[in-house]
């Protein structure tokens, strides 16, 4: 027979609700996503994908241009464009230090609009496929815009 027997402590001060989730009850990647939106702000993704129209080539550049309007009435729209990395479906990649995003960053009035060049250098080695990445915006609003760019074989 034990000397003592092992009870959960409870406070009489303090009842759990039973409404309220027990953290073993959640994922852990449920509540660090919720931080983390709660510390960036909403984050929304604009409608997309946008896919370059023509097919590029080992060692050219190829462009997709994006138009971004500030609503009449709104508050004045900030963004910075960070191109992430371009990768196609066998796990080939375009590295972002050849995308780049002209302007890098753009300011808005409310009903003023604007054009962002999305341009990418495929390196002369790459490999031919449909590569698919994200330009984050950060700023007045948090999203991404997902791009896709065809790269065809090399010319000969």
């Amino acid at each position: 027979m034990p000397y003592f027997e092992r009870k959960p402590y409870v406070s009489a001060s303090r009842a759990v609700s039973p409404i309220a989730p027990q953290p073993d009850d959640q994922p852990i990647s449920d509540i660090a996503r919720r931080v983390l939106e709660t510390e960036r702000g909403p984050r929304r993704h604009l409608d997309g994908p946008f896919r370059c129209r023509k097919s590029c080539h080992p060692g050219s550049t190829a462009t997709i241009l994006l138009s971004f309007e500030a609503p009449e009435g709104a508050a004045p729209v900030q963004m910075q464009f960070e191109p992430g990395d371009l990768t196609n479906p066998n796990g080939d990649i375009l590295p972002a230090n050849r995308i780049s995003v002209i302007p890098p960053q753009i300011q808005l009035e409310p009903g003023e609009a604007t054009d962002v060049a999305v341009a990418v250098t495929i390196p002369d080695l790459s490999k031919p496929g449909e590569y698919h990445g994200r330009i984050a915006c950060t700023g007045t609003d948090q999203t991404s815009v997902v791009v896709i760019f065809e790269v065809a074989g090399a010319q000969t």
